[in-house]
């Protein structure tokens, strides 16, 4: 009875509840899987392939092109026509017509958009990767790398597709339900990942990895969800529908360059490097931004769970609750990240020191503790982004346009005539300066202004 008290206790001192037990379980799994992804990748993978493999991945980010941060908008929308609804004993919601007919219709626009999407990455996506992989001098030696990159893209166009209904659930308060899903996903897609490459599969164990990811989303919607799916679809209300034009695409623009931008911050490290220093080198800072990323989403995902609370708030004008709530969500989450990072930081110096061979596959320590440093800073600026989006607004558009213009002059540039040391300088440095200072001004003075402050 003491013990479970205590157990209680410190899960409210963490803010450790439903929603945040599931995605921790998500979050701590891809770490545990990462770890085990590092291992197998080491071990049955050159480092040329290594090199692929994490390329692969930042190529195919280009999909936010095509997708445009819609899935992040419909989740902001869905959570205030929620403000309305409520979940019934048969799985569907039930409430004010109005907000159940306006969340039918964003669903509608959400899977048209993303379909459109899919097929266009297919089409753009598909093609540009074979082009950009086969001029690769190490290209030969990577193996079989181009049916690899074929079924990679096909499946991630498969996943975007249904990504829309995810956001809907998350947004109408299934934030919980999703984790688990999400946590299932890899709970599988992991060990069959691990599998091929142990039979020999070599670089189609990445997209062995990600259709299992879909088949697993498509089979829980179909099973547990049908009814909310199918009781949305029919349900109509005359003249009841959401303006795209209108109410969407005021905020989505803005999203959008955010997330156009976010491509240029985050994902262009690999694909410089694989086109300057050659696949190995890229190889190594992949699985180094795997593992710090690793560090910030576990930190950000006390955040991510309360987005559609901050939405419902935010529609009730309950600023008081909205801000206790997201100051102590941003310290639990910000306490993560610094034992996190110190973990790993030192975990990867104790096996270099160690002469552990694997500890080769990823950055020295200086490089690697710039990258820790940034995934720390990353969890302010992320929450004070969440926080303010949640109004329906997007205040940092010209911070992530001014930040990708100079973060792509800095990768290019210092990563062409300093290496690795001078891309990750130049990238904690930007994000000290005009990520978390710039970010935080614009945080308090929106912040203030909104609330009447």
């Amino acid at each position: 009875m003491i013990a479970t008290t205590h157990l209680r206790q410190f899960l409210r001192l963490w803010g450790i509840d439903r929603a945040v037990a599931y995605t921790l379980l998500y979050r701590g799994w891809q770490i545990l899987a990462s770890v085990g992804t590092v291992f197998t990748i080491v071990k049955f993978l050159t480092p040329i392939e290594q090199g692929f493999y994490y390329t692969f991945a930042s190529v195919l980010a280009l999909q936010v092109f095509f997708e445009l941060g819609l899935t992040y908008v419909v989740l902001q929308f869905a959570s205030h026509e929620k403000a309305g609804l409520a979940w019934t004993g048969r799985g569907t919601l039930d409430g004010d017509p109005i907000a159940k007919g306006r969340l039918r219709s964003l669903l509608r626009l959400a899977l048209r958009w993303y379909t459109v999407a899919a097929v266009l990455m297919i089409v753009c996506v598909l093609p540009a990767g074979l082009f950009f992989f086969s001029c690769s001098p190490d290209a030969g030696a990577a193996g079989a790398w181009l049916w690899p990159w074929t079924w990679l893209v096909l499946a991630t166009a498969g996943t975007l597709v249904i990504s829309p209904m995810f956001a809907v659930l998350e947004g109408c308060g299934l934030v919980a339900d999703v984790a688990l899903v999400r946590a299932t996903q890899d709970l599988l897609a992991y060990p069959v990942f691990w599998l091929a490459l142990l039979l020999g599969g070599g670089l189609l164990a990445s997209p062995l990895l990600q259709m299992t990811r879909l088949l697993v989303s498509v089979g829980w919607l179909a099973w547990h969800k049908r009814a909310f799916l199918m009781d949305l679809a029919v349900f109509h209300v005359s003249g009841v529908s959401f303006s795209w034009w209108h109410e969407v695409w005021p905020m989505q623009w803005k999203i959008a360059l955010s997330w156009l931008s976010g491509y240029f911050i985050f994902q262009l490290f690999n694909p410089v490097l694989f086109a300057f220093s050659g696949a190995a080198v890229a190889g190594q800072m992949g699985m180094s931004l795997s593992v710090t990323s690793a560090i910030n989403t576990l930190a950000m995902a006390w955040m991510n769970t309360k987005v559609p609370t901050f939405g419902q708030l935010i529609a009730r004008r309950e600023f008081v609750k909205l801000d206790r709530l997201f100051f102590r969500t941003l310290r639990q989450g910000l306490g993560t990240a610094v034992l996190g990072g110190a973990a790993v930081w030192g975990g990867v110096w104790v096996l270099r020191w160690w002469q552990v061979p694997w500890s080769q596959r990823v950055l020295e320590p200086l490089p690697l503790g710039l990258l820790v440093l940034v995934s720390i800073a990353n969890v302010i600026i992320f929450s004070e982004a969440i926080y303010l989006r949640a109004h329906k607004e997007e205040p940092f558009l010209w911070n992530s346009v001014v930040g990708a213009v100079l973060m792509g002059l800095s990768i290019y540039f210092l990563s062409r005539y300093f290496g690795v040391l001078g891309m990750t300088a130049g990238y904690f440095g930007l994000t000290t300066t005009i990520g978390v200072g710039w970010a935080t001004w614009v945080f308090v003075t929106k912040r203030r202004a909104w609330h009447g402050e």
